[in-house]
């Protein structure tokens, strides 16, 4: 793997940005900037100031996950390791 210099959440970073830029046809530096601004973690929820959270790698706000729930998607799956988010 031509990453192994970098740390693990780094690596899956990486990993996730470039099969989501191929599966969706966007340029994985738009994918890596948005996540390295973003710079949540696997887990992570942040509370902001309306109320809402931001979770996981790529911070999806939780006012977003009711439409979402229509499709199956939890903050559970978005705050999981992997890439799903």
């Amino acid at each position: 793997m031509p990453f192994v210099d970098l740390p693990p959440q780094l690596q899956e970073r990486v990993v996730c940005s470039i099969s989501a830029a191929v599966k969706y046809e966007v340029p994985a530096n738009i994918i890596l900037a948005v996540a390295e601004k973003e710079a949540g973690k696997p887990g992570q929820w942040v509370r902001n100031s309306n109320g809402t959270h931001d979770v996981g790698a790529m911070q999806f706000n939780t006012s977003y996950l009711r439409d979402l729930s229509r499709y199956g998607i939890t903050a559970d799956d978005v705050a999981a390791a992997g890439c799903y988010a």
